[in-house]
């Protein structure tokens, strides 16, 4: 998966995001989880993966991120965030994604990891379809890092043993 893909597997949804997504691709990514919020009226556990070269995104879509997730917020049953940069640059933004976690008043819990592992057991609890299929981290994280691999062929639908990835 590159930045602004995204995997949806029953009623989790993944994204990568490295700070250089345009404003229409969050158009696309937001459309693909109110779809798959219409599924899951309990909400949709998020996981925002922001590999080792992301970069802080330019106001106007610092901006544009709030506005989605105001208008996710309803529809989310988690927030998890996965910084896998080291370093000054994964502290710093480890850092501010913790800062919005504590000053940010939000209606889901907000998680920031430096594994994959530790976000999906943090995600797990708050999954209700997907803790039905499978309570293995282990096979969720093959699965995302099968997909970051790519090229995966997508599904058109979320059924019990399939996955989509845009």
């Amino acid at each position: 998966m590159n930045a602004g893909q995204f995997l949806q597997w029953h009623d989790l949804f993944a994204v990568i995001d490295d700070g250089t997504i345009s404003l229409p691709r969050y158009g696309v990514i937001e459309a693909a989880l109110n779809e798959q919020a219409k599924m899951f009226p309990k909400g949709v556990a998020a996981l925002g993966i922001l590999p080792p070269d992301a970069r802080p995104p330019p106001d106007d879509m610092k901006q544009a991120v709030k506005r989605v997730l105001n208008h996710w917020a309803p529809h989310l049953s988690c927030l998890a965030y996965l910084v896998e940069g080291t370093g000054f640059k994964g502290v710093a933004a480890r850092a501010t994604l913790v800062g919005m976690k504590i000053f940010a008043s939000r209606p889901y819990p907000i998680y920031v990891e430096v594994t994959l592992h530790d976000a999906l057991r943090q995600i797990l609890p708050h999954l209700h379809h997907g803790r039905t299929v499978t309570s293995d981290v282990n096979m969720l994280a093959k699965m995302i890092a099968d997909a970051r691999m790519g090229p995966i062929t997508p599904t058109s639908t979320l059924s019990q043993d399939s996955y989509t990835v845009k």
